[in-house]
């Protein structure tokens, strides 16, 4: 059982709400409300529609989408030229010759290349010369990795000097906390929380969690997420950035480094949340396992 489940049950049980266990792993669960019955599978929630899940997942369609409201580094997209053919129409560049000369035509290095679906920090890369670009675009493309994407995107690199994830649940600031690499050794995973040694810091400055809302207020005044963590960048000169949104953020490292309490009481609110205004079931959580 992943520990969000884990805490997810800890919730109903605090709420008085009855859950069933659906799987043998203990990932699957449903729970028992008095209006609608709801499905919580591995990190997912039954918060978020399919639409807006599709929006986070796809981060070219999400700069596409949040560019003209908040800060993101300048990102552009190619789509894989070798491709079926049925896929022609969406090739503005034939080759990876093309793609590398418009790269550089629009970005300077040093660049972050990565692939456009997925997570974990797998498949991306800093490159600061030709020679790197072409073999990150190239690696991205492979259709023999597991790694594999159409779709490849270009960012300019930021001069990171902190970088956050900060958690929201219907456009309500939760809490926020600070990946912490001070002591930590690169294994050249890029994505902070993959370091090894690295941890997590609950993030308790007021100004500095002000400044975070401010920052992330205008993605919900255009479209409401109802529940993504979304990764924010401090850079060298202090301006802030969006990384990138999860709708299905997993909280492994939190729970590791500063206890359950922060996320049973987050699940708490998501199960409130669910049935506003509807009394409480009566009888406490029980669990049962489908074979």
């Amino acid at each position: 059982m992943n520990k969000n489940i884990g805490c997810l049950k800890e919730a109903c049980i605090k709420e008085n709400i009855n859950y069933y266990q659906h799987h043998g792993t203990g990932n699957l669960i449903s729970i028992e409300m008095p209006n609608k019955n709801y499905v919580f599978a591995n990190w997912a929630t039954p918060l978020n529609s399919q639409s807006i899940m599709q929006l986070c997942q796809d981060k070219d369609y999400f700069y596409s989408f949040f560019k003209d409201v908040i800060k993101m580094p300048e990102t552009s997209s190619f789509f894989n030229p070798y491709s079926d053919t049925q896929y022609i129409k969406y090739l503005n560049q034939k080759t990876i010759f093309e793609i590398i000369r418009k790269v550089e035509l629009k970005h300077d290095y040093p660049l972050i290349v990565k692939k456009n679906r997925g997570s974990w920090g797998i498949n991306v890369f800093t490159v600061n010369d030709r020679r790197s670009l072409e073999k990150a675009v190239l690696a991205i493309f492979n259709i023999y990795s597991v790694s594999f994407d159409y779709v490849c995107l270009v960012q300019d690199q930021i001069n990171i000097k902190d970088e956050f994830r900060v958690i929201y649940l219907n456009g309500e600031f939760q809490f926020a906390y600070r990946k912490v690499v001070d002591n930590a050794e690169f294994t050249g995973n890029i994505s902070p929380l993959h370091w090894e040694g690295s941890k997590t810091e609950m993030v308790k400055d007021c100004e500095l969690i002000q400044k975070l809302e401010d920052f992330c207020a205008p993605i919900f005044s255009k479209l409401m997420i109802p529940f993504c963590g979304l990764d924010v960048a401090l850079d060298n000169t202090s301006e802030l950035w969006l990384i990138e949104a999860n709708s299905s953020p997993g909280f492994d490292h939190v729970i590791e480094d500063n206890g359950e309490s922060f996320i049973i009481h987050l699940y708490q609110k998501i199960l409130r949340s669910l049935a506003p205004g509807e009394k409480k079931c009566p009888i406490s959580a029980r669990s049962v396992t489908r074979s």
